[in-house]
C-alpha cells in the first residue's frame, strides 16, 4: 500500500497524481494518505518553503517518509521514468478538493462546482523553466531555462474539457500563438495558474488570449518598479483586447519596495481598472504594514475607506507608538 500525502496544495498535486499511475501500474493500491493507516511507502508533496518544517514532523507518524516538492528541495525531481506517466485523475475526490476551499465568501454550492472543476480538469506543463530571473522565484534555479515538454493535447483529461496550464511563462514560449489557437479551437477552457509575462504582450498574442476561454481571471503581476512602463503598456495593450473586469494584477510586496511604491502600484491599477491582489514577500512574518495592506486591498476595503483611516491599521500605528 502506497499512501502519498498533498501537504499544502489547493488543487491536484500533479508529481502525487504520477506516482500514483506508476505504482499503480505496478499492482499496487495507492491513496491519498489516511490518519491512521500503515503504509508501505508514503510520499509527501511540500509546495511552500514555509511549511517545510510543519511537514517535517511528519516524520514521527511515518517513519519511512519522502518527502519532494518545491518547498522541500530544489534539486529533487521525479524519477524518469515516473515524470514519463500520465497523472491518475482518479486519485482526488471531489471532496478531497472541496476540504482545501476554505475561507471566503463563497457559497457551498459554488465551492462545490470549483471543486468538481478542478477534480476533472487536466492538468500538466506544456513547457518548463523561465526566461527571467526574478530574485524571488524558485523556477529558474529549479528548471532552468524555458524548454518544451509536452504539447496541449497531452494534458487534456477525457472527463473535461477544462485544462490547468502550469507553464511558469506561457507568453514566452515561442509557440505560444499556436497553443493558445490549440486551446480554442479544441474548445477548452484554461487555467493559466502561473498567470502570463505581461511584459512580453504583442497584438498577437492579445488577440490570441482574447479569443481562449478562461477558468477564472487572466492574470499577471507587478512586482518591481524597474518593469513599470513594461507592465502599464501590457496591461494598457491587453485592454484592447480582453475587458479590464476580467484581469487581475499580483503585487509582490515586502521584497524590494518601499510602501510609497506599494500604494503607487495600486493607484496606477486601479486608474487602469484592474483588480490588485497583494501578496506579501514573507507570508509567515508580514511587517504589520504588510499584513494590514494587502488585507485593505484584497478585502476590497478600499472602496469603503483609504489605507490611514483602514481601523485595523490605524490601531496598529497607535499601539506600536504606546509601546515605542
Amino acid at each position: 500500500m502506497t499512501g502519498l500525502i498533498d501537504f499544502d496544495g489547493k488543487i491536484t498535486n500533479l508529481a502525487l497524481m504520477k506516482l500514483s499511475t506508476y505504482y499503480k501500474a505496478l499492482g499496487e493500491s495507492v491513496e491519498l494518505a489516511k490518519l491512521g493507516r500503515k503504509y508501505d511507502r508514503i510520499f509527501c508533496s511540500v509546495l511552500f518553503t514555509w511549511n517545510k518544517n510543519k511537514a517535517a514532523e511528519l516524520v514521527e507518524k511515518y517513519p519511512n517518509i519522502e518527502f519532494g516538492g518545491t518547498g522541500w528541495n530544489l534539486e529533487k525531481t521525479l524519477p524518469d521514468e515516473i515524470e514519463a506517466c500520465k497523472p491518475d485523475y482518479d486519485l482526488y475526490t471531489i471532496e478531497d478538493i472541496l476540504s482545501r476551499l476554505k475561507g471566503g465568501i463563497s457559497t457551498k454550492a459554488h465551492k462545490f462546482k470549483k471543486a468538481e472543476e478542478i477534480v476533472k480538469a487536466g492538468i500538466g506543463f506544456t513547457t518548463r523553466g523561465c526566461i527571467r530571473q526574478c530574485g524571488f522565484c524558485f523556477v529558474p534555479p529549479k528548471e532552468g531555462k524555458l524548454h518544451q515538454v509536452a504539447e496541449i493535447k497531452d494534458i487534456i483529461n477525457p472527463r473535461s474539457n477544462v485544462i490547468i496550464l502550469l507553464d511558469n511563462n506561457i507568453t514566452a514560449d515561442p509557440d505560444c500563438i499556436d497553443k493558445l489557437h490549440e486551446i480554442r479551437d479544441r474548445g477548452l477552457i484554461v487555467d493559466i495558474t502561473q498567470g502570463i509575462d505581461i511584459r512580453l504582450m504583442t497584438p498577437e498574442i492579445a488577440q490570441a488570449l482574447s479569443e481562449v476561454k478562461y477558468l477564472r481571471s487572466i492574470h499577471y503581476a507587478w512586482d518591481l518598479m524597474a518593469f513599470e512602463h513594461q507592465i502599464l503598456d501590457g496591461i494598457k495593450l491587453l485592454k484592447q483586447y480582453i475587458k479590464p473586469w476580467k484581469h487581475m494584477c499580483f503585487m509582490l510586496t515586502g521584497y524590494n519596495t518601499l510602501t510609497t511604491e506599494d500604494m503607487y502600484r495600486f493607484k496606477k491599477l486601479q486608474e487602469l481598472d484592474i483588480d490588485p491582489y497583494v501578496m506579501p514577500y514573507n507570508k509567515i512574518y508580514p511587517t504589520e504594514y504588510h499584513r494590514h495592506f494587502a488585507r485593505w486591498v484584497n478585502g476590497r476595503i478600499y472602496k469603503a475607506c483609504e489605507f490611514e483611516e483602514y481601523a485595523p491599521w490605524v490601531k496598529s500605528r497607535e499601539l506600536n507608538y504606546i509601546l515605542s
